[in-house]
This record gives structure tokens, C-alpha cells and sequence, in this order.
């Protein structure tokens, strides 16, 4: 048989199989991450990210254990004002609910619970000056009791850019530049 010959009776066979190839099922479930991922700037613990308006690094995780009948994790971070604007909070610049992911693929929401939502609000509407810096704790709490070999893989940071160029129109301070991304995935299991 020639070499052209095999291709052929080669490529026939693939093509074939190809098309009697079951199809994919309706509404099948899409995987974490990939096109379904949020776009954002990648970053380590320790790393300070910046988005032309927020400068975030995350600095410790630990573990929240269940002595108040909720257990999670603690994020703590530090988030600095990177404009010459005083007087903002991140709810000004549309930020979104913290999101923590876990090792087995698993989230929190800082809004998971309402003493989250409370604590989530104390960086949601800090006024910082210009260049101010302020260190914040983040209670990711579940009313499901936690393993705590599932640690977490990392934070998600973001914020709804669309929503508040919007909102704002031609007055708008924040979100004019263009940036590799306006939210932030913080890699929590490599150090800077």
C-alpha cells in the first residue's frame, strides 16, 4: 500500500469517527475557571496588586474554628487608596462581594452570612484619604461545618467597571484608564 494510500484510509477512519461521535448533552455542566473565569490581573499572597484606583495584597489566612456555631477562614489584606481622590470607599468604585475559593473547588462569599455582610461592610465604606492605606480582616464564614485541610486557593477581587462608568457618565474619576484587568485573583498558595 503507498504512503498516500494509508493517509487516506487514515484520515477517512478519524473523520469518521468523528462524525458518529455522541453529541455533547444540552446544559452540560461547565468547568471552574476557563471561559467561564472571571478576567483579572493575577497576583501571590503578599503581592500588592493595583488597578489605577485600588492597591489590595492579601497578608494571612487562618482558620476560623466553630467556637461561636459558625466556622471559615479569615482573610486579612490591606487595601490602599492608589488616587489622588480623598474621601472614597470601595463601594464608590462598584466593588463587588469577596469571593474565596477553596482547594476542592468549593466558595465562600464574604455575604455568605449576615456577620460576614457586617464585617465586609467595614471595607465596603471606609473613606480613605488620598494614599491612605487601611488593614482589614475578612470573616468568610459557613453555616456548614468546614474541613480544614480544604484550605483556600484563592480570592477574587472584583469590581462591576461597566455598572459605574454608567452610573457616573462624563463625570466619572474612576475606571478611565485601561488596564490588563480591574479585578484581582490572588493566588494564596505562592508567596510573592
Amino acid at each position: 500500500m503507498s504512503v498516500v494510500r494509508i493517509l487516506v484510509v487514515l484520515l477517512l477512519s478519524v473523520s469518521a469517527s468523528l462524525l458518529i461521535a455522541p453529541p455533547l448533552a444540552e446544559g452540560a455542566p461547565t468547568a471552574q475557571g476557563g471561559s467561564t473565569q472571571a478576567p483579572a490581573q493575577d497576583g501571590c499572597m503578599n503581592q500588592w496588586m493595583f488597578n489605577c484606583v485600588w492597591r489590595v495584597r492579601v497578608t494571612n489566612v487562618a482558620f476560623h474554628p466553630a467556637g461561636d456555631a459558625v466556622n471559615g477562614w479569615d482573610v486579612t489584606m490591606q487595601w490602599a487608596n492608589g488616587t489622588s481622590y480623598a474621601g472614597i470607599s470601595p463601594v464608590d468604585t462598584r466593588k463587588q462581594d469577596l469571593v474565596l475559593g477553596l482547594a476542592n473547588g468549593d466558595t465562600l462569599t464574604a455575604t455568605d452570612t449576615t456577620r460576614g455582610s457586617l464585617n465586609q461592610q467595614q471595607l465596603d465604606f471606609h473613606t480613605f484619604p488620598a494614599s491612605g492605606q487601611f488593614t482589614y480582616t475578612q470573616s468568610f464564614l459557613s453555616g456548614a461545618t468546614l474541613d480544614p485541610s480544604n484550605k483556600p486557593v484563592k480570592l477574587l477581587v472584583t469590581f462591576d467597571v461597566t455598572a459605574y462608568r454608567a452610573a457616573a457618565g462624563s463625570s466619572a474619576k474612576f475606571w478611565k484608564l485601561k488596564t490588563p484587568g480591574y479585578n484581582y485573583r490572588i493566588n494564596l498558595t505562592c508567596p510573592a
